[in-house]
């Protein structure tokens, strides 16, 4: 257990809860375990040396406790990990090795920035992998919002560790406890309702009970009806108070139902030392959403696993989940006939912290065993499209925190309204990015696309994820040009019945000629239209018919006129006896005249 007294603490935790969280987790811990205690700032100081956990170890512990402030300059995160892990050379199968470590900072060993990077830089390339390398797994607390969460998670993640972020110390006896079950998995026992059964086998029970009023003290109540609290304990229990919080230790527990006098509260829990113990399989602290894991249950007692189908028989186990407070309904665990019970989890978990609740209940005992885990996303995936484009690219990442390097595939499609699909091809390119195109030519409407992710997680199960991704538009074809429509035919004008002439026939008059029909937009006219343009035309020739006729009559009574003025004109010239000259002259005298006079007749 590593804990932060730099100086920064005093405004981070001014009011040095690190001792009672402390406390409440050497108080927490089972015998037979072995634990130490570190503080450091600018140096390292081992405030409780690494030991065997019994009573006189937690004595010591609690008692030193006292001894945590804020005195210190920096935090040199590197010299504390060297520190309590000087002798973690190699992996181990006699422990569990674990890691606390509590602060409130960045790495900060000197005023030289410089200094403090590569600082940094060492505990990520050489001190976490080689904690990793013996088996270790560093679990971190980052107290305030200036701590360095980047290190903190990535030294959790490179070791399967567990990470928490808190903003406030009056938080930290809470985060304390889920990293006491992560690290210790005790034996417990369902707690509900405040009630409690405790049978034959229970050695020792541990009650937790948070207690944020202390003008209302805590009571416990025995199955035979007697009641204590703190003030009036019985001889074989240890009522630890603290602040927020009772630790009550009871040795050789009577046998049936107890009962918690105080308020309720879901991190209240009752720990037993007993020789009848649920194994389950370990849940990694992160899951892949779509991953399923198999979780098998099985009971020892003094080491040897439970076989006997008397007991077995009776033993039905469950398991729930525990989502932002709220329970799932209980899945029933099934038997496999060898004395092991299982059950595959993952359907329809979401993304955030879960705890995981195993219980157990064989009429005479029950047991109960809490895990955390955080539910993260094995994959991410962005779109880059627009209206404008031709193709959308999609780019998908693998979550290296979860997901196994080169373990990943993809099937993907477009898919329209009405079910057809395109195939979208993705490749891998050399930054271990899975890119692909879809090529919105020749798509109509809207296309819904489908990425499925396969792959596997780093605990070893496969998993199955579909991101969502928003749908796109297809581009319009493009439509070709309209041929032009033909021009109408205009419709013949029929030709008007002939006129019958008078006895003398004129010269032929020259035909008109039809006027040129005018252009319309409709390519077809009215009957009225038609009749209209017929008889207008008629008309039109019997004016032109009539008007030459007139204009020939009037020629031939000139021409007429002429003539009877040249027979005049040749019985003069004959009277006068040869004199043409003469004759000419008069004869043209008597034509001015004659003309004349007939132009004053018209007048």
């Amino acid at each position: 257990i590593l804990i932060d007294i730099s100086g920064s603490m005093k405004q981070n935790d001014p009011k040095n809860l690190r001792r009672s969280a402390l406390r409440l987790i050497v108080g927490l811990t089972p015998p037979e375990n072995r634990a130490g205690v570190w503080t450091f700032a600018q140096y390292t100081n081992m405030l409780v040396p690494l030991g065997v956990i019994n009573d006189s170890w937690k004595k010591r512990a609690r008692s030193i406790s006292e001894r945590i402030s804020s005195p210190g300059q920096f935090t040199n995160i590197e010299d504390v990990l060297t520190r309590a892990t000087a002798d973690w050379d190699k992996d181990t199968d006699q422990y569990r090795r674990n890691i606390i470590l509590l602060t409130d900072g960045m790495v900060d060993v000197s005023k030289n920035k410089r200094e403090n990077a590569d600082s940094r830089q060492r505990i990520l390339a050489e001190i976490g992998p080689r904690i990793k390398v013996a088996g270790g797994k560093i679990h971190t607390i980052a107290l305030s919002e200036r701590a360095d969460h980047e290190l903190m998670s990535a030294l959790s993640n490179m070791t399967d560790g567990w990470y928490e972020q808190v903003n406030n110390a009056d938080e930290l006896q809470r985060v304390f406890l889920r990293m006491f079950e992560k690290v210790s998995k005790p034996d417990s026992v369902p707690l509900v309702g405040n009630k409690f059964q405790l049978d034959e086998s229970i050695e020792e029970a541990t009650l937790l009970v948070f207690n944020k009023d202390p003008r209302k003290p805590t009571r416990v109540t025995t199955p035979s009806g007697a009641s204590f609290d703190a003030n009036n304990p019985p001889t074989n229990v240890d009522w630890h108070r603290d602040e927020g919080y009772d630790l009550i230790t009871i040795s050789r527990p009577e046998t049936g139902e107890w009962s918690i006098v105080a308020a309720m509260d879901p991190d209240n829990r009752v720990t037993v030392v007993t020789d009848l113990k649920m194994i389950t399989t370990d849940v990694p602290n992160r899951m892949a959403i779509g991953e399923f894991i198999p979780v098998e249950v099985y009971f020892t007692e003094k080491g040897e696993a439970v076989a006997d189908p008397q007991f077995l028989d009776v033993v039905q186990v469950s398991t729930s989940q525990i989502f932002k407070g709220e329970a799932t309904e209980a899945r029933p665990l099934h038997s496999q006939g060898d004395g092991k019970f299982s059950v595959n989890l993952g359907e329809g978990l979401s993304k955030g912290k879960v705890e995981l609740v195993i219980n157990a209940d064989g009429k005479t005992f029950v047991r109960q065993r809490r895990q955390a885990t955080q539910i993260v996303q094995p994959v991410k995936l962005t779109v880059d499209d627009s209206d404008a484009a031709t193709a959308a690219v999609y780019l998908v990442y693998l979550e290296p925190e979860v997901v196994e390097e080169g373990s990943g595939s993809i099937d993907a499609w477009l898919e329209d309204e009405n079910g057809k699909r395109r195939h979208i091809e993705f490749t891998l390119t050399p930054d271990g990015i899975f890119e692909g195109v879809a090529d919105k030519e020749g798509l109509v409407g809207r296309q819904v696309p489908v990425i499925n992710v396969s792959g596997k997680t780093l605990s070893g199960n496969n998993f199955t994820f579909k991101p969502e991704a928003a749908a796109i538009k297809g581009l319009p074809e493009k439509e070709p040009e309209p041929e032009p429509e033909p021009e109408p035919e205009p419709e013949p004008i029929p030709e008007p019945k002939p006129v019958e002439a008078s006895q003398v026939e004129p010269e032929p008059a020259p035909e008109a000629e039809p006027e040129p029909m005018p252009d319309t937009e409709e390519p077809e006219e009215t009957d009225m239209l038609t009749i209209a343009l017929v008889i207008g035309g008629g008309n039109l020739l019997l004016i032109l018919i009539g008007g030459g006729l007139w204009w020939f009559m009037r020629k031939r009574a000139a021409e007429d006129d002429v003539l009877l003025d040249d027979v005049d004109l040749d019985d003069v010239a004959a009277d006068a006896g040869g004199d043409e000259t003469m004759v000419v002259e008069n004869a043209d005298s008597e034509l001015e005249e004659t003309v004349d006079i007939s132009a004053e007749d018209k007048k």
